[in-house]
């Protein structure tokens, strides 16, 4: 793999580098970020007027390190306009807010007691008087009727920072809504005023009500409950409905990611139309109508599950892939999928914090890399072991990769994967090729009956299956810990391995042993550290308290009330 044959791979990795390096350098470089970008951008294009050939050693250097610089700064730049203590008017700088003006952004979250929501906010009332402001407030209703997208509220009283969380290791709540701008939330019960409705429905309130009408008719065709809630989540992206019985078995078997919509079931609408009139086999601007009619297609699917974030990823992501299939038969993939993830960095550049965003691109690039080497270590005769051959190594390749980041952030691993993915992946495409004309015909009576009783039967032997897998001795490991270092470690001995199989350089296998070498001795030092250290943790409860004391290796805990 050479990476001269990718530029948009490099332009992405230094701007995600200026991304994640802003924490840290907006107090140094905070007042120039903007001037730094348009300096080097500005050297680098004059530079390039004054290019010769027998210049050609001294510009191969200048210039790609004044582009690469001018992608850090446009990285750190972008990261800024985000920075909510650089605007002025965000709702992290006022105080006293006695009540506030703002704006329904989505439908109604079904949550135990009440209703969730998103509000942007327009204006603030505080001592003194009302005052122009902006920020998202995630806030909780009881309302008897719902809060409808583009309706603007009056609510009483102030919303609350979301709190950092009360114990050492617990997940961060606050930090994971910040990344989404979200920084308070509030409880107002049914204290709030309905100033004013959309004078016309919105484009999310269409959606919404078109989610409403499309839910209703899986309601009306499908009988069994959990095929219900299956069909829902997997055709309409909501997933708030699933009871717990059928999530946890679902997360114990290693089959969530059927359920969140995303690259998955967007790569299966393509797919779907792409083999069925084979595109490449086309000439050029036949092959170009098609390609824009499936984008047309997959914009459709992304607007009618709601456009989430890793809806909007992927169909991103597979309308670069077929405008590249515009211009080439066989075009790589890596240049599209590294474009796509820079324009969504720079509409959003704290996305690359998002699990899902992470997941999402880490399991793509795993299975470009990793799956044809899979795929040659057996050529299977029949073709239905071909078939099932292809699906097992998709899936070992997606796990490859991604099992650092699902072990970094969620400390499981589903064992019996392999059995889920032979399972699960050809399920979805069976009740996505069903479920899509579905939605398109769910108004014809016959024809949505006879579709609604195919669903109802795949997805139960669905379930069947994944209760199955549920319930087979060690169906999960738990517990499982991998720091950033092992989790970045982990995957350069991966990437050297590719490349070694690719390559058969010397120096690459050299690599791969010195990089073992040091995951095994970073994994030592954090084992004799932990034996060596001592320390008491006292916990916050609700009610009473539990106090953890460790002390040469063993570990003392005290409970009380």
């Amino acid at each position: 793999m050479k990476f001269n044959e990718f530029p948009f791979i490099r332009y992405t990795i230094f701007f995600v580098t200026g991304v994640l390096l802003y924490p840290y350098a907006k107090n140094t470089f905070g007042d120039i970020l903007l001037l730094g970008m348009l300096l080097s951008l500005s050297i680098y294009t004059g530079l390039t007027f004054f290019y010769s050939p027998k210049r050609r050693a001294y510009f191969k250097t200048i210039l790609p390190f004044l582009a690469y610089l001018c992608l850090l700064f446009s990285g750190m730049y972008v990261a800024s306009l985000r920075d909510v203590d650089l605007i002025p008017d965000h709702l992290v700088h006022f105080a006293n807010i006695k009540s506030y003006l703002a704006e329904v952004q989505e439908a109604d979250q079904v949550k135990p007691n009440s209703r969730g929501n998103r509000l942007s906010v327009q204006a603030v009332e505080t001592d003194k008087g009302w005052l122009p402001a902006q920020g998202e407030i995630q806030v909780y209703h009881q309302a008897s009727i719902p809060l409808e997208p583009g309706a603007v509220l009056q609510v009483k009283g102030a919303p609350r920072l979301i709190a950092p969380p009360s114990n050492p290791s617990m997940f961060d709540y606050s930090e994971y809504m910040a990344r989404k701008g979200i920084y308070f939330s509030h409880f107002i019960g049914e204290q709030f005023k309905l100033v004013s409705r959309p004078e016309k429905a919105s484009w999310s309130s269409m959606i919404v009500s078109w989610q409403q009408y499309l839910k209703g008719k899986i309601e009306t065709n499908i009988k069994d409950t959990h095929a219900i809630q299956i069909a829902t989540a997997l055709l309409l992206g909501q997933k708030q409905d699933l009871d717990g019985d059928l999530r946890e078995a679902y997360a114990t078997a290693g089959a969530m990611h059927i359920l969140a919509v995303s690259g998955l079931h967007v790569g299966i609408v393509y797919g779907f139309f792409f083999l069925l009139f084979k595109p490449t086999k086309m000439k050029g601007f036949k092959r170009a109508v098609y390609l824009s009619m499936i984008v047309g297609i997959i914009w459709f699917y992304a607007i009618l599950t709601g456009l989430s974030p890793s809806v909007l990823r992927s169909a991103t992501m597979f309308t670069f892939i077929c405008m590249a299939q515009m211009n080439a038969r066989n075009p790589s993939i890596f240049n599209p999928l590294a474009l796509s993830a820079l324009l969504l960095l720079v509409y959003d550049p704290f996305l690359i914090y998002a699990v899902g965003f992470q997941l999402s691109y880490v399991a793509l690039l795993g299975i470009l890399l990793f799956q044809p080497l899979l795929r040659k270590l057996w050529y299977p005769k029949r073709k239905w072991v071909k078939y099932l051959w292809d699906i097992t190594s998709v899936g070992l390749a997606a796990q490859l990769a991604t099992f650092p980041l699902a072990v970094h952030y969620f400390h499981v691993f589903p064992t019996y994967f392999i059995f889920t993915n032979l399972l699960a992946i050809p399920a979805a495409f069976i009740i996505m090729s069903l479920g899509v004309p579905f939605l398109l015909f769910a108004a014809i009576p016959g024809l949505s009956q006879v579709l609604g009783w195919l669903l109802d039967n795949t997805i139960q032997l669905l379930n069947h299956g994944i209760f199955g897998l549920q319930g087979l001795p060690f169906a999960r490991l738990d517990s499982l810990y991998m720091h950033l270092p092992e989790m970045l470690l982990f995957w350069a001995i991966l990437f050297c391995i590719y490349q070694w199989i690719d390559d058969r350089k010397k120096y690459q296998l050299k690599g791969i042993i010195v990089l073992i070498f040091a995951l095994g001795l970073y994994r030592l030092v954090l084992s004799l550290d932990s034996i060596s250290k001592d320390y008491m943790v006292v916990y916050k409860l609700k009610n009473g308290g539990v106090m953890d004391y460790r002390h040469k290796g063993h570990l003392y805990a005290i409970a009380w009330e």
